[in-house]
């Protein structure tokens, strides 16, 4: 059982990245290049790790960290309850309900009234062989799957613009805007991923999701995360990139349609 939380405040990795573990999650970060104009780090990362679960929140801000600093002192705080949640029979009802009533809440709206900046939000819950997410903005969630890839399916969220937590916030409309899914895991190996969008507008590395499929599938988690973190470097990146990557094994057949034809 593991805790970590990250915002690029406290930490900006300007022109140096960092690759972390915590348990089967790894961690890793660029802060961009101040060779191409980047002078902060306004990304920032919610782990929350259990016996068969993890919890994954990732957060791209603007125009200062602040924002992604409030949403993460909120779950922080909210630890126990969303651990107990995590750990329930029915935490695929449980956990969303818990992320959602956060949000809700007036005291933490009126915080984000008082905010500096907006930052986008991707909610990741996985547990057995099923994962949960929700998401606010345009960070995006990757499942990699064999199965999946001859289908040409690889990203599970969309990135949707003009969605943040914050000064101008998606959850304080008239009725929220976000978007959110749950999702069986295939059997064997599945491989999950999530990534603030600064590495999808690295100049020249054009990254895609069957890029990013054909990469993992030679090497193991850290080695994959390293190898984006030195492309990035290489191609002079801007903008801050934070991603999170881990693999889940499934023992259990997955749905299949009844004539097999697939």
């Amino acid at each position: 059982m593991q805790t970590f939380s990250w915002t690029g405040d406290q930490h900006a990795f300007l022109d140096s990245s960092d690759v972390k573990r915590f348990g089967n999650l790894v961690l890793g970060r660029l802060g961009g290049m101040t060779k191409a104009g980047q002078t902060k780090n306004e990304d920032g990362v919610v782990l929350f790790t259990g016996e068969d679960w993890e919890f994954v929140l990732l957060m791209d801000a603007h125009h200062s960290a602040e924002s992604a600093r409030l949403v993460s002192e909120t779950f922080l705080q909210a630890e126990p309850e969303l651990r107990n949640a995590c750990e329930a029979a029915s935490a695929f009802g449980q956990v969303p309900a818990v992320v959602t009533d956060q949000l809700s809440q007036p005291s933490f709206l009126e915080a984000c009234r008082n905010s500096k900046g907006e930052t986008a939000c991707l909610f990741v819950f996985r547990k057995d062989a099923y994962i949960w997410w929700l998401s606010i903005g345009d960070c995006l969630l990757y499942l990699f799957h064999d199965e999946l890839a001859k289908m040409c399916e690889f990203e599970q969220n969309t990135r949707h613009f003009y969605e943040w937590i914050g000064q101008q916030n998606a959850w304080s409309l008239h009725v929220p805007s976000y978007t959110t899914g749950t999702r069986q895991l295939r059997k064997g190996e599945n491989r999950l991923f999530v990534t603030t969008d600064g590495l999808l507008e690295c100049p020249g590395l054009n990254m895609t999701g069957q890029k990013l499929y054909d990469l993992l599938g030679r090497m193991n988690d850290n080695a994959f995360v390293q190898q984006l973190l030195s492309g990035l470097e290489s191609h002079l990146v801007r903008d801050s990139c934070t991603f999170v990557c881990w693999t889940i094994d499934i023992s259990e057949e997955g749905l299949m349609p009844s004539d097999r034809s697939y």
